[in-house]
């Protein structure tokens, strides 16, 4: 075979081994597996995988492979057992682990490969019948965390340095695949961790609105009764400041009471499930701002919804969002004497944004971070009421949509709110 004729198999080689550890590339086992089976069958008779323990001290065998089914189950049976101290072993296997050194054998004979091994193993290495072994080093990312050990049975098939390159090859790209496979197992096993912690959240975010919603809210209204009823019935009887004490008393219960109906409602957008349709956004914003005029139908305001707007996602989300999105518009417009609310769309770098704008009071850009926390507001109660979740909401309900949301204003010039609504 020439030189060239040589490379050629050897690549050919190294591409099947690549793509049978890529087929198998996020399951461990699988891949040990497959790394043995694959070396076996391309570069000998048999195969053993053994890798460095947790410890970093102990090399346990992770897996064998043997062209004989029977050979391969009873190697792999005593092998089961098997833990080598890498700092102490005179195991071929160990010392390559230990040194990093690949070892090459070209030919030995077989009986002498049984009198060296240990008493127990002798039958099967007999069965074994070993005439070449070579081990090599699996390395991953400049360190050692295993060795890929090879024989060959019967004369005339010697391993040769050009054996032991194509296999050292193959380990890297074998320590590469484990170490991937590791990475993958790891990052499954936090994604669990991950979602059972979640889960106990949820939990318990259920137990703390159901709390909210039963235990905090009966007190609240017995609270809000009895000073109602003292300022019906009792009010000659009280003084001017005993008066105002008790509308204080009732306006702070009423606050509270919209604080744990607003923080019930967030609670529910970000557990009810998503189910995405097409939407017509121009109806549902119509929709909103009939709604809203019909609540303060003194107000003269001049809305304009562009045609068109059509969407895919949740109706009922989307419908949370625009009366929250809307809502704000039509409430900080209060104080413009041409109020105008506007819905539309535009392209941003290919990107479809539609956005709600308004020429109501705004808000200084520095402030802008705080815009989509719960309970953060950038005006005071006495100005503009509210709970500060509205476009905590707003947030929430994008942020399921896979969307982003973000604002434009300046203080006395008014807002614009832009979202997007994902893919």
């Amino acid at each position: 075979m020439t030189t060239q004729d040589a490379s050629n198999a050897r690549l050919r080689v190294l591409a099947q081994v690549s793509h049978a550890f890529a087929m198998v590339a996020t399951d461990l086992p699988v891949l040990l597996r497959s790394i043995a089976t694959t070396t076996a069958e391309l570069v000998g008779d048999g195969c053993m995988v053994s890798l460095i323990d947790a410890d970093g001290e102990t090399l346990v065998n992770a897996t064998n492979a043997h062209r004989d089914p029977a050979l391969e189950a009873d190697y792999a049976a005593y092998l089961a057992g098997v833990r080598l101290p890498m700092s102490t072993s005179s195991a071929v296997s160990a010392v390559v682990a230990r040194t990093g050194e690949p070892k090459l054998v070209r030919e030995i004979d077989p009986r002498t490969m049984v009198t060296q091994s240990d008493e127990a193993l002798r039958p099967l290495v007999a069965r074994l019948n070993v005439h070449s072994f070579a081990v090599v080093p699996i390395r991953a990312r400049g360190a050692i965390i295993g060795t890929l050990s090879m024989v060959r049975s019967g004369p005339g098939r010697a391993y040769t340095t050009d054996h032991l390159t194509l296999l050292q090859d193959m380990a890297d790209r074998a320590g590469l695949a484990i170490e991937t496979a590791r990475l993958y197992d790891d990052l499954e096993r936090r994604v669990r961790l991950r979602t059972a912690d979640l889960e106990i959240v949820n939990k318990e975010l259920e137990a703390f609105s159901y709390s909210v919603s039963h235990d905090l809210r009966a007190p609240l209204r017995a609270i809000d009764g009895f000073s109602h009823a003292l300022l019906s019935d009792y009010s000659s009887q009280l003084d001017e400041q005993g008066r105002t004490y008790l509308e204080r008393v009732r306006a702070g219960t009423q606050r509270m009471t919209q604080l744990i109906d607003d923080l019930l409602s967030l609670s529910k957008i970000t557990q009810a499930s998503l189910s995405r349709e097409r939407v017509d956004l121009t109806d549902v914003a119509r929709r909103v701002l009939i709604e809203l005029g019909g609540r303060d139908p003194t107000r003269k305001i001049t809305t304009r919804v562009a045609d068109g707007l059509v969407v895919q996602a949740d109706p009922r989300l989307l419908t949370v969002m625009l009366e929250n999105l809307l809502g704000n518009a039509w409430k900080f417009t209060s104080k413009q004497p041409a109020a105008t609310i506007e819905v539309g769309k535009e392209m941003r770098d290919g990107e479809t944004v539609f956005f709600v704008r308004d020429n109501g009071a705004g808000f200084s850009m520095e402030h802008a971070t705080k815009l989509f926390a719960p309970f953060q507001r950038l005006h005071a109660a006495d100005e503009f009421e509210g709970t500060g979740i509205g476009l905590a909401t707003v947030k929430r309900v994008v942020t399921r949509h896979g969307g982003r949301v973000w604002a434009e204003a300046e203080p006395g010039q008014g807002a614009t709110f832009f979202f997007t609504l994902g893919a």
